[in-house]
């Protein structure tokens, strides 16, 4: 009886952090570049003990991993000269205040120095330094299918594309950014990309299908609830009534 309020509160715990995950995938819905994630909880069989009849033995059942779908979204046109899309493999490389990071958002602009930037101000690194460019010549910003940033024919710099072994294995971190799981990570420069001037990312959550595990995850939630309740009323009358003298 003891097992079964286990078993039922255990089943609840990874439909948890399912609906986290699932939750905020569809906050972010329109974030330029997010990359939609899910949960993975492996067989009940590990969880065995040796011997068959004696499953538990203090162990939760707990999600054992939280996957990161890195599938390209949508190319949406804006017209937006620092607007870029990385079509294919590998993301733009920015330099944090917590050090070199990653991203598919390709929302760029131009901060009070010329530099380009992310939406949140991080500059923007290309193959040799950052990419700066003269505020006061006013000739419009061509950007490359190769990356390389131009200005009035002068070339400003090149992006730097930055490729990773796959699977990728890398964090997530806010506004858009990922970090190696490793600093031991190699780090490379893509060779199958191209970049599109004037394209945002859309973000590759699938919404439909974010919905329906929603409401199955709700479902089992709420059968997993059910046991428990069903269980603790059982144990009760086990413990108040059976066996009682009148």
């Amino acid at each position: 009886m003891v097992e079964g309020l286990y078993i039922a509160s255990m089943g609840m715990t990874p439909l948890m952090d399912k609906q986290d995950q699932i939750a905020n995938n569809l906050a972010n819905i329109q974030t330029t570049g997010y990359k939609q994630s899910g949960t993975f909880v492996k067989t009940f069989q590990k969880y065995l003990a040796n011997d068959q009849q004696q499953p538990f033995v203090n162990n939760q059942i707990n999600t054992d991993e939280v996957y990161v779908d890195y599938s390209p979204g949508t190319a949406i046109k804006t017209d937006a000269p620092l607007d870029v899309y990385v079509q294919g493999s590998g993301f733009l490389t920015a330099m944090t205040p917590s050090g070199i990071r990653y991203t598919r958002n390709g929302n760029l602009s131009l901060d009070t120095n010329g530099f380009l930037v992310t939406g949140d101000g991080a500059k923007v690194m290309g193959k040799n330094g950052y990419i700066k460019i003269d505020k006061n010549d006013g000739s419009p910003v061509e950007i490359t299918d190769g990356g390389e940033v131009l200005q009035d024919g002068i070339n400003r710099g090149s992006l730097r594309i930055s490729e990773f072994n796959k699977p990728y294995k890398l964090l997530r971190e806010g506004n858009g950014y990922f970090k190696p799981v490793s600093l031991d990570s190699p780090v490379g420069e893509s060779t199958s990309f191209a970049v599109k001037q004037g394209y945002l990312e859309s973000s590759n959550v699938n919404v439909i299908s974010n919905m329906a595990n929603m409401i199955s995850a709700y479902r089992d939630f709420e059968a997993d609830q059910k046991a428990l309740y069903a269980q603790d009323d059982t144990l009760d009358k086990a413990v108040n009534d059976v066996g009682k003298v009148g």
